[in-house]
């Protein structure tokens, strides 16, 4: 599946990779399995990982429609949510940029858009030197 995500609940955060075509489709599916997922938790920050996308669907209807419905279910949770889109590409940037300017404050969301994994783990507070020791770290804690 082109869209995946990670729970990492030591770090309160989800990680989000999209890869190859980035559809809504894909995106409703992952969004709708992380909030049924029993680790989920409101105010958890998310990490979206756009620098594998090699195109994106360019129907702005669908992406619109997707925004709302994780807007609704993010201001369900009465937490402010910290969006970090890291992009790196043009075609990632632009990703980064329709789904940042896709959130209101209104809908408790913070979005913001950084271009490498330093700016994007510094801005999450995470110390960890690169997103691989990130979740290599989180797959080597016992649970």
């Amino acid at each position: 599946m082109p869209a995946t995500f990670q729970i990492l609940p030591s770090h309160n955060l989800v990680y989000v990779r999209y890869t190859g075509t980035m559809l809504v489709e894909d995106s409703l599916k992952a969004f709708a399995a992380y909030a049924q997922h029993p680790d989920a938790r409101p105010g958890q920050r998310h990490l979206i990982d756009l620098t594998r996308i090699t195109e994106m669907e360019a129907n702005f209807a669908k992406i619109m429609q997707l925004q709302a419905i994780k807007g609704a279910e993010l201001a369900m949770r009465e937490a402010e949510t910290l969006m970090v889109y890291f992009a790196n590409t043009p075609l990632s940037l632009k990703a980064a940029a329709l789904a940042k300017n896709g959130w209101s404050a209104s809908q408790g969301v913070v979005a913001i858009v950084q271009e490498t994994e330093r700016t994007a783990l510094d801005a999450l507070g995470l110390s960890h030197d690169s997103l691989d020791a990130l979740l290599n770290a989180q797959q080597s804690r016992p649970a």
